[in-house]
């Protein structure tokens, strides 16, 4: 495992524009303070390799897809962030080639950072990138009409929940696949249409198709993969999409053949660097802001839990990757 690091000197050392050396370096960048930064299967997946989210060039090297931190100082070119505003990557540009955010500073392009307006708590804008943003870009990419239903695996997750908050918001009912009863109950709360109780999803199929009339869902996320991949097609409707965004149980998905091949049913992957890369620059920053307005709103509201200093990573590791963990793992400092 890289560990995380506090790089003060460095990055200041390195951020010194009064040194002209550095200016050309330096141009059209800001130099971040993080205080917070979630511990996300995506870190760990990444820093396992599973996901192509962290290809560093050398080690050490420091993991960490996301955080929220405040303005030090811009360099030349650089003139849209005050210093103490508070500011999120969306992506921080350095984060995939090893230096992330589970460290102390941080130099970003100015265009790739997103203002923390008054009224966002520290915790929702510290995981403003990885779920919200990728919560709006599904729903975005399946466009399912008011009424219809969206199914999903692992709704129990801080994904799912904010996926059933933002689909209550834009009047799609949800399905949501879970494998315990009191996480069923938690869901019910938060706003979900139905939840179905399953372990391997048995019998996902038909309850999908008795909710809906026998017509299945609209469309699907799946983040699990394995054999539920195949109850998870055959519960959509014809012509459907199923969007696999994540790979928890392994590598490799199963599924009826009939569903595509007869039923049209289609399968897709949907990951959240190359789809925000797609949008053009316009688009892309009103979905930034936009998501952005969700979390002060409090349509989507983050599942935080236990915060950790910085330098007790491991733990931090440890129980975000325990069964039944609850909220968000956050490493301060």
């Amino acid at each position: 495992m890289v560990a995380a690091q506090t790089n003060q000197r460095v990055q200041l050392d390195a951020f010194n524009i009064q040194d002209p050396t550095a200016s050309v370096s330096v141009a059209r960048r800001v130099l971040v303070r993080l205080t917070l930064r979630p511990v996300n299967p995506a870190d760990i997946f990444s820093v396992q390799g599973v996901y192509p989210g962290f290809r560093p060039k050398s080690l050490p090297a420091v993991p960490g897809l996301e955080g929220m931190g405040t303005v030090v100082c811009s360099g030349p070119g650089a003139s849209k962030f005050s210093p103490g505003q508070r500011v999120v990557g969306a992506p921080f540009d350095s984060v995939h080639s090893g230096c992330g955010t589970w460290q102390q500073y941080i130099v970003a392009k100015e265009s790739c950072l997103v203002g923390v307006p008054d009224g966002v708590s520290d915790e929702a804008a510290a995981q403003f990138w990885i779920n919200p943003v990728t919560v709006a870009g599904m729903l975005d990419v399946l466009a399912v009409p008011q009424g219809e239903y969206l199914l999903q695996t692992a709704a129990g997750s801080v994904l799912g929940r904010q996926m059933i908050q933002l689909a209550k918001h834009r009047g799609i009912r949800t399905i949501n696949v879970v494998r315990r009863q009191e996480v069923a109950d938690e869901l019910k709360a938060l706003g979900a249409d139905e939840v179905v109780v399953s372990v391997e999803g048995e019998g996902l199929a038909e309850r999908a198709k008795q909710i809906t009339g026998g017509r299945g869902a609209y469309a699907a996320v799946e983040c699990i993969g394995g054999e539920i991949f195949a109850q998870v097609c055959s519960a959509v409707r014809d012509n459907a999409t199923v969007l696999i965004y994540g790979a928890m149980s392994g590598l490799t998905a199963s599924y009826s053949i009939p569903d595509p091949l007869f039923r049209g049913v289609k399968i897709a992957g949907f990951w959240l660097v190359p789809y925000t890369d797609s949008l053009p620059a316009e688009e892309r920053e009103k979905m930034m802001q936009d998501v952005m307005q969700l979390l002060k709103d409090g349509v989507i509201t983050p599942y935080s839990g236990r915060r950790f200093p910085l330098e007790q990573v491991k733990e931090a590791i440890a129980v975000a990757t325990s069964a039944a963990r609850g909220g968000k793992a956050l490493l301060e400092g």
